[in-house]
């Protein structure tokens, strides 16, 4: 007959043993594996998403990076764009580190900007500037010529600024066209809208629409300098 041990006075390693069999004397089935917890199983996965759309993205980089130099290099527009545009711009900024704003801009736009600074120059902040009807402001006046742009009144304002721009054009649309302050003349046009006669005219200059007060009849002779050309003038007659 097997010997009663007592739970209190049996070693430690004779409880473990009572207390791993059930009635009958049958051991316990060994326990079930713990489950993976929630955040470990969402790690894992997080780590396997990214290394595989992390190589994606890499390869997806380099495709992209293939693609711009192919198009780059059979693109004549692409070419132009470097090698006239971006690297003439940075070779000529290079070359003229110490020049003013205005002399870049001078550089860059040639005699619009010189046009553009002389109005700025002889009107007030508050000037509401006439220009004439667009198909004449590409026209040569003496030496000079502007640029199509002059007729792009977003570009015209971002050089005039605070000063309003209107063209004759918009005279029968435009309600701020009886607020003219001081009339554009280009390649010899506007002197038609100015109130007053002009006796000596320019192809290019800027005048108020009514004749100032206790001033000698105008001349229109005073016009942009663009420092390495005489003013051009034209006849009285016209």
């Amino acid at each position: 007959m097997a010997k009663h041990v007592s739970p209190k006075t049996s070693p430690p390693s004779a409880r473990r043993a009572v207390k791993a069999q059930k009635p009958g004397g049958r051991k316990a089935p060994a326990p079930a594996p713990a489950p993976v917890s929630a955040p470990k199983a969402k790690n894992a996965l997080r780590q396997w998403l990214g290394g595989a759309f992390g190589f994606k993205s890499m390869a997806l980089a380099v495709a992209v990076g293939l693609l711009l130099y192919a198009v780059m290099r059979d693109n004549s527009g692409y070419k132009w764009a470097w090698s006239s545009l971006l690297k003439g711009n940075w070779e000529l900024i290079q070359k003229h580190r110490k020049a003013t704003l205005d002399e870049r801009y001078q550089m860059k736009l040639g005699f619009d900007y010189v046009f553009y600074k002389y109005i700025i120059d002889n009107t007030p902040e508050d000037a509401v500037l006439l220009f004439p009807l667009k198909k004449y402001n590409t026209e040569k006046g003496g030496d000079y010529q502007l640029n199509s742009s002059i007729n792009a009144k977003y570009w015209a304002t971002h050089f005039l600024y605070p000063r309003k721009v209107l063209y004759k054009d918009e005279q029968e649309t435009n309600p701020r066209y009886r607020d003219v302050t001081h009339v554009a003349i280009i390649a010899g046009h506007g002197y038609e809208d100015v109130d007053y006669p002009v006796y000596e005219r320019s192809y290019f200059t800027v005048l108020p629409k009514k004749m100032p007060q206790n001033t000698e009849p105008a001349t229109g002779n005073a016009e942009p300098s663009t420092g390495n050309a005489e003013p051009a003038t034209v006849d009285s007659q016209q």
